[in-house]
């Protein structure tokens, strides 16, 4: 697994334990966004990206 994967991996976890928390705080978001654009075909990419920018 890629480093980029790894970090989408671990996001994703993050999101479905917590996801106010991944999606809330604007450190995590910038993550998120940066992933998206350097990566964006990285597994679980698309679903991270969903998850933090849907709406509440």
């Amino acid at each position: 697994m890629s480093k980029p994967e790894s970090a989408v991996e671990a996001l994703l976890h993050a999101v479905r334990a917590s996801r106010g928390e991944v999606r809330d705080r604007p450190a995590t978001s910038r993550i998120v966004t940066d992933l998206a654009q350097r990566h964006p075909r990285s597994t679980g990419m698309r679903e991270l990206a969903a998850a933090v920018t849907t709406s509440r």
